[in-house]
């Protein structure tokens, strides 16, 4: 879905920043075989930032459930945006928020406004790197 809406992610621009979260907010809606559903907390979205030893970052976690209850598997695909550590990234508090309970669309709207979120999408300063990541957890 990346590659069809051009974020290469070899060579992250800041204007990848936007596109990979419309990208995802579409994404984060598709639905998934063999998972719990929404209501029993078998899908969600985590919207995170902050500095880190490597540097300020930024990600958006889909978080799967298997169904079945018990031992049931959990996994989770992250697209993580990380910038080089500057004096700008102190001044932003770390923070996250989870979609559990929530409509889609307000989700996404809080998300974005969380002060790392809206400081990264303003586009002022290009990633160093684009993490897409699946794990099992």
């Amino acid at each position: 879905m990346l590659d069809d809406a051009g974020v290469d992610t070899f060579r992250v621009t800041a204007a990848a920043v936007r596109t990979t979260v419309e990208v995802f907010r579409v994404f984060a809606v598709l639905p998934v075989d063999g998972t719990a559903p929404s209501e029993e907390d078998g899908e969600g979205v985590l919207a995170q930032f902050g500095e880190g030893e490597r540097g300020f970052s930024a990600d958006l976690t889909r978080q799967f459930i298997e169904a079945g209850g018990g031992d049931a598997r959990m996994w989770q695909l992250s697209c993580g945006f990380c910038w080089a550590p500057g004096a700008w990234a102190e001044m932003v508090p770390a923070g996250y928020l989870w979609s559990f309970g929530r409509d889609f669309d307000e989700f996404f709207a809080d998300a974005m406004a969380l002060p790392g979120w809206a400081w990264a999408l303003e586009g002022r300063e290009t990633p160093r790197e684009l993490t897409i990541a699946l794990t099992e957890v």
